[in-house]
């Protein structure tokens, strides 16, 4: 594990091969993948293992428990332009629920602020995905703009909602 930096319980690494097989079958869950994309998709080793290579020199992470080193999942930038970067995060079935989220993404928040020199840190999440937008808004993220009936979701229309913290 090639640690870049620490924040709270969490180490924000580069994605290693390590947890490869880790990635796939969370990527893969369907509960997971429902929160992250409009349709569904395929993951493999071998598109997991590219795009493992293709993030070791961005910020992108892979996340581990300070204490255990357990695989927490991925977070960091999708994009950064004009000094606002986009966050995400992805987190494994069975680490779900122990509190992780609020330290990831606020280590995410000062890294951007402090590392990368972004005033504003924005995130797009579906509006059926309470725990996030509850996570977000708690760290301070504001509402600002609201794409309708994206996807339907069990005959639901859910909207993409734009959520942003500026430093």
């Amino acid at each position: 594990m090639k640690e870049v930096f620490r924040y709270g319980r969490c180490i924000f690494a580069r994605p290693n091969m390590d947890n490869v097989d880790d990635m796939v079958e969370m990527m893969n869950d369907p509960e997971i993948a429902s929160m992250l994309f409009n349709e569904p998709k395929d993951f493999t080793k071998e598109g997991e293992t590219n795009w493992i290579n293709k993030h070791q020199e961005d910020s992108t992470f892979s996340v581990y428990d300070a204490n255990t080193l357990e695989y927490i999942g991925n977070c960091g930038y999708n994009e950064i332009e004009d000094g606002r970067g986009e966050i995400g995060l992805v987190i494994c079935k069975q680490m779900q629920g122990k509190h992780y989220a609020k330290e990831i993404i606020t280590g995410l928040i000062e890294y951007g602020y402090n590392t990368l020199g972004l005033n504003e840190i924005y995130a797009i999440i579906f509006s059926d995905n309470v725990r996030s937008f509850t996570c977000a808004t708690e760290l301070g993220f504001l509402e600002y703009k609201r794409e309708k009936n994206v996807i339907t979701r069990n005959g639901n229309p859910v909207d993409d909602v734009y959520v942003s913290k500026r430093k």
